[in-house]
């Protein structure tokens, strides 16, 4: 909830504040807001359901409630289908384009039964938020245009009814010896979603998890030969806030672009290059959320990992309680700037491999540092009290910070008649040395981090 939270109360910010500029300078009109705010409005409405409403009835409808509620099956299925009515209207409403009312309504679906547990789901997701490059690809030319008009989009309407009565069901079956079988599977990849398992820590799985895990494992060998106090504080957080939880997301990465660059080489369609085009145009800002959000699982730690910072404060590797803050918060700068730099690089490399212009790796430059500027926000501060981490105040302010310096920048380009982006890289990395200065002696002044909220 935090890190939701943060989020849209971030991205709300800036959207306003881009709507509000767009609207003076003229460019855009009044329908045209009120599809963005409805758009916004519904995807928001979309997030909180799956993330949260979801996880939640799915562990409310046991077959011990099913007892002794006969009800409350009957109620969390209208709940839901009002849900996912109202946020599917309302995103087809932002679009513009009620031909993508299929597509949309099926994807909102598919993102709550994802978030349900349901380990197959994620296929149907990839292939379908791939197919209009996919079709192109694969099928023949007049086959893959069939495939993304509107006769597609009419027969996939078909399928809209029976697969949402289908996905109900399996939300909330009726009680019965088959989801007694399946439902502690369920609840576990549940758990992966709302972060909030049995004993309230995570638990990761999968082949991703397992290799970051072992190159965890040599760090922390590495590690404790030297034993040294301060990469062992960082130990006591776990691995999901270590560097190495970063590696299967940069290979994974690397080799998208390298799959993109190998599309682009076989084939010349005019579909594959607009859609390429449209890539570079989205792309460069949904991958900078990625550096946006990459400081979060600190203080997500930090408040989970409670008790191991107790253990390790009673041992001689936690080192002297009075540089245990300036230890911490060393390493956790130097470890956090490392990421910020690979995921830069590593996006950059993309862009290149798909044959990115100056411009278009300018502009990912551009919104990777004030990204980088911002995730930085939530990285120090006075965790013993518990105000350190990202909580909704600080995302609501670094979301105003963030389109203050945006602002700013195209202010200053359309001054000197150049291009805003190498303006927002200078006032972002000078507004960061700022903060990181405050930053570092308000943490550099706080009581001993560990345990983490001991004193709040």
């Amino acid at each position: 909830m935090r890190i939701m939270g943060m989020g849209l109360g971030a991205a709300g910010i800036c959207a306003a504040i881009l709507m509000a500029s767009a609207a003076a300078m003229g460019t855009l009109g009044t329908v045209q807001g009120v599809r963005l705010l409805a758009g916004f409005a519904s995807l928001a409405l979309a997030l909180v359901w799956s993330f949260l409403f979801v996880p939640g009835s799915i562990r409310m409808n046991s077959p011990a409630n099913a007892w002794l509620l006969p009800r409350q099956r009957r109620r969390m299925l209208q709940m839901t289908t009002v849900y996912w009515l109202l946020v599917t209207a309302g995103m087809a409403f932002g679009i513009g384009h009620w031909i993508a009312l299929p597509a949309v309504a099926l994807s909102v679906l598919g993102l709550a039964l994802l978030c349900a547990g349901n380990k197959h789901v994620v296929i149907l997701l990839v292939l379908g938020g791939n197919w209009p490059w996919l079709s192109r690809v694969v099928l023949p030319p007049a086959w893959g245009d069939a495939a993304t008009g509107g006769a597609a989009a009419l027969v996939l309407g078909l399928f809209v009814v029976p697969a949402a009565m289908w996905g109900l069901r399996w939300l909330y079956p009726a009680r019965g010896d088959a989801y007694i079988a399946r439902r502690a599977d369920q609840i576990r990849r549940v758990s992966h979603f709302d972060q909030c398992g049995v004993d309230k820590q995570p638990a990761p799985d999968g082949m991703a998890w397992h290799g970051n895990l072992a190159f965890y494992l040599v760090a922390l060998r590495c590690n404790l030969r030297r034993a040294d106090p301060g990469a062992m504080l960082l130990h006591a957080l776990g691995p999901s806030a270590h560097w190495t939880a970063w590696i299967g997301g940069l290979v994974t990465l690397l080799i998208a672009g390298g799959v993109i660059r190998l599309v682009l080489v076989w084939t010349h369609a005019a579909g594959v290059q607009s859609l390429v085009g449209w890539m570079m145009s989205v792309g460069p800002a949904l991958l900078a959320l990625t550096i946006a959000f990459s400081t979060a699982q600190y203080g997500q730690q930090l408040r989970r990992t409670q008790g191991e910072q107790a253990l390790l404060r009673l041992t001689p590797l936690a080192g002297d309680a009075a540089v245990l803050n300036r230890r911490l918060a060393g390493r956790v700068l130097r470890q956090a700037l490392g990421c910020w730099a690979a995921l830069t690089v590593a996006m950059l490399a993309v862009s290149l491999l798909i044959d990115a212009g100056p411009d278009a790796l300018l502009r990912q430059l551009g919104l990777c540092s004030l990204a980088g500027q911002v995730a930085m926000m939530g990285l120090l501060g006075d965790y013993a009290n518990g105000t350190g981490g990202w909580h909704l105040m600080l995302g609501l302010r670094a979301g105003a910070l963030a389109g203050v310096q945006a602002l700013v920048a195209v202010g200053l380009g359309r001054l000197t008649g150049t291009t805003p982006w190498p303006w927002l890289i200078e006032i972002s990395l000078a507004v960061y040395l700022v903060q990181l200065r405050l930053d570092w002696k308000r943490m550099l002044a706080a009581p001993p981090a560990f345990p983490a909220g001991r004193m709040a």
